[in-house]
């Protein structure tokens, strides 16, 4: 492959315009930066060029002469091949049969070469992750970062000429990143084109040759930093389609000290993942959850909201002792959960968007056994005008929204209840600059109208900007709070590694 251009793609869904005029055209093994606000194209972009959904109109070309990409087999035959954000691995089968399933060697013509597939997975799977992932591992029983590295390998397997990654970086740590842009930079050298789409624009301006910014379903606007600087100012603009940023501004001090407590957690532990956990939460307070990812956050938020028991310790709600049998109960007492994956736990992907909001309706013991349809509809649509639902489309089917725009609708629907306890489980991973912020606008919103929220995010900048204290978490151990002013990077860095 020498070049490969697409022109003034269109894609609609029901009547929805998701791409009006998507163009990228790369000269020669580069890598090239996809970025744009949620909802402006880029994942749909990317699902046309690797043939999983069809265009409405437009063309590609591939070393000057257009290409018919209809679907994956004919992606295929280009070699063009999609890391997908949302994770096309199948839980129940091993890491070696996820990363070789579609494109199995046969012995004999006949029988599938599975000692091939093994050692050609182990091979793959050994040169990009540091760690120890077994190729035997079924993937069910793997972490989320560990899932994506396969999902990367899985990629790499098929020896791709255009490899295109969706996010590939949102769950991976810090060392997998380190060792995915080293991958990256070595397939470029042996002439694989690249297309890297990522929210975040460090990773953009350090990695990349190029970059293509889409807002509104149309190619705004690109930079070449061979002849740019490598800045993210130069991008912000065209991102936004204004001089929007987010930055990390710290909240003011507040006194929380005469503030109701409202959650109290003594000497909580579960299993070996929390150990020995004593918080007070106030009324109307937003505590951060620091420290590595993996470090006992998501467990701890897990049992605030009753999906698991503790195995030590007390939790008090309200000065109330508190044993949840089961997430309804957390439910029916104000205590909601963002989870931090919404794909698998928060949402009904094959659903509407009216579906996916109104469902906690009925579980809940405030509302009445029968409900209006208009009430219904109506709450519906001032939800999406709360959180700015791109399309704010209440029959969409949830599987055709963004990422950020399918997280807005699992924070949503939480909107229509008055709500006691907040539980936020990174919820702005994989979600852009203007969605961030109109996400944590909201949720500093339910703390000033009294709301405790906590509030974990692998994001130091989330921390920094939004919450009263954090306390820093480690192989399951509360080990430094941080508060108001002292929440700063250099301390929440040190104090997640155990130095200084």
């Amino acid at each position: 492959m020498k070049s490969f251009e697409a022109k003034h793609i269109v894609k609609k869904f029901e009547g929805v315009v998701a791409l009006s005029n998507g163009n990228i055209h790369i000269d020669g093994p580069k890598i090239c930066g996809l970025v744009g606000a949620n909802g402006s194209g880029k994942t749909t972009f990317a699902r046309i060029c690797a043939g999983l959904i069809k265009r409405d109109q437009g063309q590609v070309f591939i070393d000057g002469k257009q290409a018919e990409i209809n679907s994956p087999m004919d992606a295929k035959k280009h070699g063009i091949v999609l890391v997908h954000q949302n994770l096309s691995l199948i839980p129940e089968l091993s890491v070696w049969e996820n990363i070789n399933l579609g494109h199995e060697k046969r012995s004999k013509k006949i029988f599938f070469d599975n000692r091939f597939a093994r050692d050609n997975a182990k091979k793959i799977l050994d040169d990009l992750s540091p760690e120890a992932i077994s190729i035997h591992e079924k993937v069910g029983n793997l972490t989320p970062s560990q899932m994506q590295v396969v999902e990367i390998v899985k990629a790499l397997s098929q020896n791709p000429r255009l490899l295109i990654l969706d996010e590939p970086t949102a769950a991976l740590e810090y060392f997998q990143v380190e060792k995915l842009f080293k991958k990256i930079q070595a397939l470029k050298k042996q002439n694989v084109f690249i297309v890297f789409i990522s929210h975040r624009l460090w990773e953009v301006t350090e990695l990349c040759d190029l970059v293509y910014v889409f807002r509104n379903g149309q190619t705004a606007g690109s930079l070449d930093f061979s002849k740019q600087p490598r800045e993210e100012k130069l991008i912000v603009p065209l991102f936004l389609g204004s001089e929007k940023t987010f930055t990390a501004q710290k909240k003011k001090k507040k006194d929380f000290s005469k503030a109701d407590t409202t959650l109290a957690l003594n000497n909580i532990s579960f299993e070996d993942k929390l150990k020995g956990i004593n918080l007070e939460a106030k009324k109307g307070e937003i505590i951060g959850l620091g420290g590595l990812n993996g470090q006992g956050q998501e467990e701890l938020l897990l049992l605030i909201a009753g999906v698991l028991r503790p195995t030590g310790g007390k939790v008090h709600l309200g000065g109330k002792l508190v044993r949840f049998k089961h997430p309804n109960e957390a439910i029916g007492s104000g205590i909601f959960l963002v989870p931090g994956d919404r794909q698998r736990d928060g949402l009904f992907l094959s659903h509407s968007v009216f579906e996916n909001i109104i469902y906690p309706k009925f579980s809940h013991k405030k509302e009445g056994f029968l409900i209006k349809q208009s009430k219904l509809q109506q709450q519906t649509n001032d939800i999406i005008d709360q959180v700015s639902l791109s399309p704010p489309n209440t029959n969409l089917l949830v599987e055709n929204l963004s990422g950020g725009n399918q997280q807005k609708v699992v924070f949503g629907r939480w909107l229509q209840f008055e709500s006691r306890i907040l539980l936020l489980n990174d919820p702005a991973k994989g979600i852009d600059i203007q969605a961030k912020s109109d996400l944590y606008r909201l949720v500093n919103d339910l703390a000033q109208g009294g709301t405790t929220v906590i509030l974990y995010a692998s994001s130091n900048e989330e921390l920094i900007s939004n919450c009263d204290r954090v306390i820093t978490m480690f192989e399951g151990k509360f080990v430094e709070e941080i508060c108001n002013e002292e929440i700063c990077d250099e301390k929440l860095i040190k104090s997640s590694l155990r130095v200084g």
